[in-house]
């Protein structure tokens, strides 16, 4: 029998079941643990909802690797910009005390370090759409640079810096540039450094998430990725466009600041229309927002997103 190295964790007691990201239910909810490091979570949010008819969510660790592919082992890079080990990162005994969690967000100064001009994604932007435009775009959503790289940063409605998202991108063509090294968090440059307090954890929150409070009355735009969220901002300025990183990141907790408010979401093409329609009611229902799921890509190339029809 094949003894696969990612499980759902054997039930130990009430303990062992958690609050599932889709439905909100407590005690419903298996992840899926590591066998070959000390059973650690892969994530909170990688695992199998029990209440298979009324939710149904499971996101299993393919999934998860697939949406997150910098968060598998890997190797240093050649210019000595390394990744950090993900099981070396979360690997936590388990007859080892809890370590104290650091709930505090990332200086100002580290955000503020990273705002110039000079990168080829704000280089892009501007050749599609104007420096007027652009500058907008990059002073609302903190848009960074690190060398040629974006940084997109995670600013949650308190103001608290969360992380930032380092890409690179083709500074002609504006397409993200994929390969070993394309993709890292400010976060985890940080910790590689020794700059993190012990016992920081990372939380992530919407992309955007800020510009909630600065624009309470516009019905907000949920897109999958930051960049889709800088087109629709562009061509759609009426609405408040916030990402939430990936097609399984739509949980209860991620969107939990839309209570009250009114919603559309606008997936990507292929999967994720289907998939957002399917979470989005219960996850509405447990907030408490009014939503509509745009089919607005529909029918487009498998995988397209807003930000690909600027390239047509």
């Amino acid at each position: 029998m094949t003894q696969y190295r990612y499980q759902l964790e054997r039930y130990r007691g009430r303990s062992t079941r958690h609050v599932c990201p889709q439905c909100g239910r407590k005690n419903v909810f298996t992840r899926y643990v590591d066998t070959e490091n000390n059973n650690i979570y892969i994530s909170d949010n990688v695992g199998k909802c029990n209440r298979l008819d009324k939710c149904g969510y499971h996101y299993t660790p393919h999934q998860y690797f697939t949406d997150n592919p910098w968060k598998r082992d890997a190797q240093p890079r050649e210019d000595g910009v390394s990744f950090f080990r993900f099981n070396r990162e979360n690997e936590r005994k388990k007859d080892a005390p809890e370590p104290k969690r650091v709930s505090a967000g990332l200086p100002r100064r580290v955000l503020d370090a990273t705002m110039t001009e000079n990168c080829a994604y704000l280089a892009w932007l501007e050749r599609r759409f104007g420096s007027e435009r652009t500058l907008r775009i990059a002073d609302e959503y903190y848009i960074g640079g690190i060398a040629d790289r974006a940084v997109f940063w995670q600013v949650d409605g308190e103001g608290c810096i969360r992380t930032g998202k380092i890409m690179a991108y083709d500074e002609h063509t504006g397409k993200r540039l994929k390969g070993e090294g394309m993709v890292d968090w400010v976060h985890a440059v940080m910790r590689r450094e020794g700059s993190l307090p012990e016992g920081w954890e990372l939380v992530q929150c919407m992309y955007g998430e800020h510009l909630l409070r600065r624009y309470p009355d516009r019905v907000v735009a949920v897109a999958e990725g930051a960049k889709t969220a800088h087109i629709g901002a562009i061509l759609m300025p009426e609405l408040v466009w916030v990402a939430v990183d990936s097609m399984m990141s739509l949980t209860a907790e991620m969107l939990a600041p839309l209570k009250g408010r009114r919603v559309v979401l606008f997936p990507d093409e292929g999967k994720g229309y289907e998939v957002w329609t399917k979470r989005i009611a219960s996850i509405a229902d447990v907030v408490g927002f009014k939503y509509r799921v745009s089919p607005f890509m529909e029918g487009r190339e498998r995988g397209a997103d807003i930000a690909d029809l600027q390239q047509e």
